[in-house]
């Protein structure tokens, strides 16, 4: 029987007025892209993804409970062997023996991991060992003893988080994010879009995506 409960987004939701009073709020600290579909802003995302930046992903209703689970999620590629310490250095402050965790497609993530094709865990509490053979290859998300913290991510239950993955997939070669809460060190994960823009530009976080809008620091 693998019936369960649901994804657990059921936090609030923000308007896109409330969204664009933010961005005004911000104005002369950010500059902005808008993209005109949820397509457009997974594929800018994904490119930046493989150029090795860091990314907040702001989408949606909010995730119920102690995990961002692509809703409130700070992102990079988990390729990349430094993207542990930075990110650990920009926001998290965490002993540097822990990785973070990975969020993979379902219908890839037994490619990577030792689970069964199909296999779902979509909470990102089950601890499953990356296949011997890509540990190397995943640095900033595979533990000291080979073990992953691993999110599986269906089209079903969350499928714009999934739409990003396959973008990622595309650009990387890997449906696969290293997927970690949007916060800082000490504060609870972002709610408002007002709150998101805040973090973001009092940590060393590259790009934030909103919904379908791109934001950047100013004169960077």
């Amino acid at each position: 029987n693998n019936r369960r409960s649901p994804v657990p987004f059921l936090g609030p939701v923000h308007s896109l007025e409330t969204i664009e009073g933010a961005i005004s709020a911000f104005k002369d600290s950010v500059e902005v892209v808008r993209f005109k579909s949820l397509d457009d802003t997974c594929a800018e995302a994904a490119n930046l993804i493989a150029d090795g930046k860091v990314a907040a992903w702001y989408r949606g209703r909010m995730e119920f409970g102690p995990r961002a689970l692509g809703h409130r999620s700070i992102i990079a590629d988990p390729g990349h062997s430094e993207m542990r310490d930075r990110i650990n250095a920009m926001v998290k402050m965490r002993e540097a023996f822990r990785p973070f965790a990975p969020a993979a497609t379902l219908e890839t993530a037994h490619q990577w991991f030792e689970v069964e094709p199909g296999q779902a865990f979509p909470y990102m509490i089950m601890i499953v060992d990356v296949r011997p053979q890509y540990r190397a290859a995943l640095p900033a998300i595979t533990h000291v003893n080979g073990s992953a913290r691993l999110q599986t991510v269906s089209q079903e239950d969350n499928p714009e988080f999934h739409a990003l993955l396959k973008a990622v997939g595309k650009t990387t070669g890997r449906e696969m994010l290293l997927n970690t809460s949007f916060n800082v060190k000490g504060q609870p994960i972002v709610n408002t879009p007002h709150e998101a823009i805040e973090t973001f530009l009092g940590t060393g976080i590259d790009v934030l995506f909103l919904e379908n809008v791109l934001l950047r620091r100013r004169g960077r």
